[in-house]
């Protein structure tokens, strides 16, 4: 019998960039990803992808507007296309937003506005209830590319 789990946790998230050298630049710098690589693959419909890690080897992945990956849209972005609004995304996207854990997540958003997010939600404490409850930090902009990026530091759950 097997000792490995089947599920080893969350590996990485994707999103297709409208620009992607901008959108990289965005993770890079303003919230402190770490390049790890470019990288192609035509017959998977991948134009440009680079991953970068947001830390303890979780992976954000950005797809170039020209790729047309699995799981996304079949079709490539022009410079003609309009992003939706943010009321579109939210009406009709399924992730609803992705989090980055810090312990600070007031400066973490401040250097996300200043490198051109949309502030979406001041940093604030929630009080979560429930079997665990905890006291979370929290803070929400619009990326580059209109995904909302959630900054929180939270107790780990063993913590809790």
């Amino acid at each position: 019998m097997s000792t490995t789990s089947l599920n080893q946790g969350l590996d990485h998230i994707a999103l297709r960039a409208y620009d992607l050298d901008a959108t990289v630049r965005f993770y890079t710098e303003a919230l402190q990803f770490r390049f790890l690589n470019e990288w192609t693959a035509p017959e998977a419909g991948v134009n440009r992808c680079v991953f970068l890690d947001a830390g303890d080897d979780r992976i954000i992945e950005i797809f170039d507007a020209a790729s047309t990956p699995p799981g996304g849209s079949a079709t490539a972005l022009s410079p003609e296309d309009v992003r939706p609004s943010a009321e579109e995304r939210a009406r009709n996207a399924a992730l609803v937003h992705f989090a980055v854990r810090t312990d600070n997540p007031a400066e973490l958003f401040r250097r996300a506005v200043e490198a051109g997010a949309e502030p979406l939600m001041a940093p604030a404490e929630v009080e979560a209830k429930g079997d665990a409850p905890m006291t979370l930090q929290v803070a929400f902009v619009h990326g580059p590319d209109g995904e909302v990026i959630e900054f929180i530091r939270r107790p780990a759950l063993r913590d809790a």
